[in-house]
């Protein structure tokens, strides 16, 4: 799925983020990109309903999270 997101010039690839604590089990990796709002939209346009709504964080970032077929989290920021 990761592709299809840059494909679609949602983001460019920049790498992986690391975050400080415990990571859930099965996440494999962080995602940022430019504008989360239309990349939740362009992902559920595409029928994949395994996509938590974009949430507000207290520092001020707003994330998601998609569950692939497998079962991995891929978790996205702004």
């Amino acid at each position: 799925m990761v592709p299809e997101v840059e494909a679609a010039h949602l983001t460019p690839f920049t790498g992986f983020q690391m975050f400080y604590g415990t990571p859930k089990p099965r996440a494999i990796s962080f995602m940022q990109v430019s504008d989360i709002y239309k990349m939740h939209d362009y992902i559920v346009s595409h029928g994949w309903d395994k996509i938590t709504e974009v949430m507000v964080q207290p520092w001020g970032g707003k994330t998601c999270s998609i569950t692939t077929i497998d079962g991995y989290i891929i978790n996205v920021f702004e």
